[in-house]
């Protein structure tokens, strides 16, 4: 060999120690200290994985030793590190495999926990489906801020993004890839309680800001989900009791959420065509302070399939929500104290119950149903805005609900005595029946009593009256329902109700249960009622019924279309209500209508002119044959009821 040989193998030695290999075999290498780059062919095999690594000023030690999925040393003691692309990582670069046959738990938690150490602001998923092992829990199942036992935990600023054709699924199992819905582990309750409860872990953990260091300044400013399935393989099994039975395992597990965030504090998450599919407790659950979370974006999103509920975003965290569904669960949404809340053609569907509306939107006055706001600012608002509520037993909406649903086979409840002092809802609410039948489209609860304690607040603080709620209700039935006489019953009020309230109803409602307040209504909003076809024969077309006149006496307004029978043939006196029976404040509502129509051929009812100051007629009126009718206009200023319509054809 001559002397002009030996600088080209040197060379090529050089050359040699920065070609591309596999990760592992990168530490065998002895690179030169001029050489800051080298290239991987994949991370455990080539093409899987591949990555650039740096040595830079960050590759001390401690990464190293932080992060050996990412980090490596060579052979002449030199840190190299992998160089992010445009700020992202795959979780392939960690040795994720993919294919859901190994547990690719490891090495996802290692993307994430790199992701933090360097400031990427992305780990995407290249593979279409990922197994994610729960992990060993031992830390009580009560201690909220302990990791352990969480399958994924996220502790700062990060975008997780699936970047196969088709969407990425986190296929969440349980302890060493077992079935979740027949294997869990059991842990401590709590510190002061060693009974065992059950523990599944749910899927992704926010390990925000214990202490609130400002909206804008927390560690966990935004988090994106992007393309994801993450399957819980639990079932909807209809055991509604929590927390779980560590026996059987079923029930409404709080320890198994799909994301999770609770007694922390992080900014805004941003869910992207990603669903959250078969859990046991709430699939999408914000907890704690009523500013833990500044704000919520969902868009194409679906949340189903748990024995708890579907979004439980109980923090006054900003929503947006477009184009999505949440369903198949006890309750498909449970919330509270919205200051803005805005809900873009999404679902709810097949589940005992649930509800939206605001209470506590300034502070916490007395307990999170009570509405607070600020006076200074915009009034707070849960937009519903063409939206879909299916097969739910029981919708209950509060405080501040505005907008246009439908409601399929589905009743709603606006319940005074719940929300405490019920405002400021307004509703358009399309109503189909189908496959149900004789249930309510709506009902309205007033509060049952003026003095009924407030929980939390002081003695003598009462409940209100609702007030300044308007509810316009289209009734229809599908061709189906109608093929199998299904039908409504109409809707209904009760309790104490400010006479600021509105109901106005259309449409086909079964015989005899048009909107009314009962025989002797409490209260009475102002009711307008547009007749339909009436769905049954029990009454003539339909109008409420109250018990037939055996005499002469009151009638108690309770509905804008009633109609009286007599049980004999007399000529029966009448007067009117002239408020409900809790007076005043609570009905009528000036120009309030009523149209009273006699059933029957038997007996007369006679309206005598001057007769009663509770009414006044033009000349003495007297119903005498079926479906007669005369109509009234209610006048506040006298209290009375006058005159606007009459007909008899005898």
């Amino acid at each position: 060999m001559n002397a002009l040989a030996l600088p080209a193998l040197g060379l090529a030695a050089k050359s040699a120690q920065a070609l591309p290999a596999l990760f592992a075999d990168l530490a065998a290498r002895s690179p030169s200290f001029d050489i800051v780059r080298l290239e991987s062919t994949g991370h455990s095999e080539n093409a899987r994985g591949a990555a650039t690594y740096i040595s830079d000023a960050l590759c001390e030690a401690e990464l190293l030793t932080a992060h050996p999925r990412f980090v490596f040393q060579t052979a002449n003691s030199r840190i190299f590190r992998l160089l992010p692309d445009r700020a992202s990582l795959s979780v392939e670069q960690g040795g994720a495999v993919g294919g859901g046959a190994v547990n690719d738990q490891p090495a996802i938690q290692a993307a994430i926990d790199y992701a933090h150490a360097v400031g990427v602001q992305e780990v995407c998923f290249e593979a279409e489906h990922y197994r994610v092992d729960c992990p060993l829990r031992t830390s009580p199942s009560q201690d909220t801020r302990a990791e352990d036992g969480h399958p994924l935990v996220v502790r700062k600023s990060l975008l997780l993004t699936g970047k196969a054709a088709r969407r990425t699924v986190l296929d969440f199992r349980a302890l060493d890839g077992n079935d979740p819905e027949s294997d869990w582990q059991l842990v401590p309750t709590s510190l002061s309680d060693p009974a065992l409860s059950v523990w599944r872990g749910g899927g992704i953990f926010l390990q925000g800001d214990v202490a609130d260091p400002g909206e804008g300044q927390r560690a966990i400013a935004r988090l994106g989900l992007d393309r994801l399935i993450l399957r819980g393989n639990r079932q909807h099994s209809g055991a509604y009791v929590w927390p779980a039975d560590p026996a059987t395992g079923d029930g409404w597990d709080i320890t198994d959420k799909a994301l999770w965030v609770q007694d922390c504090y992080v900014g805004e998450i941003v869910c992207r065509d990603t669903d959250m599919v078969g859990w046991k407790g709430e699939i999408f659950y914000l907890g704690g302070a009523a500013n833990a979370v500044e704000r919520v974006e969902l868009t194409r999103c679906k949340f189903a399939t748990t024995n708890g509920s579907a979004i439980n975003p109980s923090c006054d965290a900003e929503i947006l929500a477009v184009d999505c569904s949440f369903g198949d669960c006890f309750q498909a949404q449970e919330d509270v104290s919205k200051t803005r809340a805005v809900y873009r053609g999404c679902s709810w569907y097949d589940c005992d119950h649930m509800a939206l509306g605001s209470g506590a939107t300034d502070g916490l006055l007395y307990n999170q149903a009570w509405p607070t706001r600020d006076d200074a600012a915009a009034p707070p608002m849960t937009l519903l805005e063409n939206c879909e509520f299916r097969d739910i037993n029981v919708v209950r909406f509060m405080s501040y609900v505005r907008g246009t649903i439908r409601a399929i086979d589905t009743s709603i409840t606006l319940p005074g005595g719940t929300a405490m002092a019920m405002r400021d809802t307004d509703l358009a609410i399309e109503s189909w029946l189908d496959r149900k039948n004789a249930i309510h489209a709506l009902s309205f609860e007033g509060v049952s009593s003026l003095t009924e304690q407030v929980p939390g607040a002081p003695a003598g603080t009462f409940k209100l009256a609702p007030s300044n709620v308007r509810i316009r209700l289209a009734h229809h039935r599908t061709r189906l329902a109608q093929e199998n006489n299904r039908q409504w019953i109409g809707s209904y009020w009760t309790g104490y109700i400010d006479r600021s309230c509105q109901i106005a109803v259309t449409g086909d409602c079964a015989g005899g249960r048009l909107p009314n307040g009962g025989d002797t209504p409490v209260s009475m909003p102002r009711v307008s009622y547009t007749a339909g076809e009436a769905t049954t024969n029990y009454w003539p077309r339909g109008w409420y019924r109250p018990a037939s006149l055996n005499g002469s006496g009151e009638v108690a307004i309770a509905a804008p279309f009633m109609t009286l029978g007599l049980g004999s043939g007399i000529i029966a006196d009448i007067s009117l209500s002239r408020t409900p029976s809790g007076g005043i404040e609570y009905g009528y509502a000036d120009g309030q209508t009523v149209r009273i129509t006699k059933e029957g051929a038997t007996g007369s009812l006679r309206f005598g002119k001057g007769a009663s100051p509770s009414f006044a007629v033009c000349e003495t009126r007297v119903l005498a044959n079926a479906y007669d009718w005369i109509e009234f206009a209610y006048n506040r200023d006298w209290q009375r009821w006058e005159e606007s319509g009459f007909f008899s054809d005898s």
